[in-house]
């Protein structure tokens, strides 16, 4: 039986944004640097921020030093980054609702938000969409102070949850998470677009459609 699911947030409840939207090239733009070069620099900088041990308006300014474009330290520069990232989000009101729906059906279900995120950035979206009143537990990277897919994220949230990785669905749109989930004995459902996630998480749940891995 399903006691607790674990749900990631971006691709799952939100668009992907340094994927989906052009975002990061708004940044290198304004900044004066290669997008591509960017891009890759956000990419590999990501867990600095993720995992809360700097602001990511800090880690992005140091990724945009050596750019022509304006000083990214100010305060009015700090304000257009965070404008320019909530402009980019989209937030997927059926999942939204089909969580809504899950936990009035399922009382007893622990809900958990399993996200890779920078907290300034979660926060925000928060504040703009409200998705942390969906969950019963908040373990962000920037809450566990570690980053998916690292094994020792879900160990991590399975000991604060006090439950097995038998007893947990893991929903999430990277394959490589999933894998890590799958290797601890979670259940795993892919949404691999954001319809899968109304279309197949109470089936899930209750278990008349077994997920499997990608």
């Amino acid at each position: 039986m399903i006691r607790a699911l674990f749900v990631d947030a971006g691709g799952v409840l939100y668009n992907n944004i340094s994927e989906e939207t052009d975002f990061l090239d708004r940044v290198a733009d304004r900044y004066g640097v290669d997008r591509a070069e960017l891009a890759r620099r956000v990419e590999a900088s990501a867990p600095r921020y993720e995992s809360g041990a700097r602001h990511v308006h800090q880690v992005l300014r140091s990724l945009v030093a050596d750019g022509t474009g304006p000083p990214a330290g100010t305060r009015e520069e700090a304000r257009w980054l965070d404008h320019a990232y909530l402009d980019s989000v989209r937030a997927h009101r059926d999942n939204f609702r089909a969580l809504r729906r899950l936990r009035e059906e399922r009382p007893g279900l622990t809900t958990v938000l399993t996200n890779n995120e920078a907290e300034h950035w979660d926060r925000m979206k928060d504040a703009a969409h409200g998705h942390f009143a969906l969950f019963d537990a908040l373990y962000s990277s920037w809450r566990v102070g570690r980053v998916k897919p690292a094994l020792s994220f879900f160990t991590e949230a399975l000991r604060g949850c006090r439950v097995a990785a038998a007893e947990t669905l893991l929903v999430d749109d990277r394959v490589t998470v999933l894998r890590v989930g799958a290797e601890l004995g979670m259940r795993t459902l892919h949404v691999s677009t954001p319809e899968v996630l109304a279309e197949r998480l109470g089936p899930a749940i209750r278990g008349d459609v077994l997920p499997s891995m990608p």
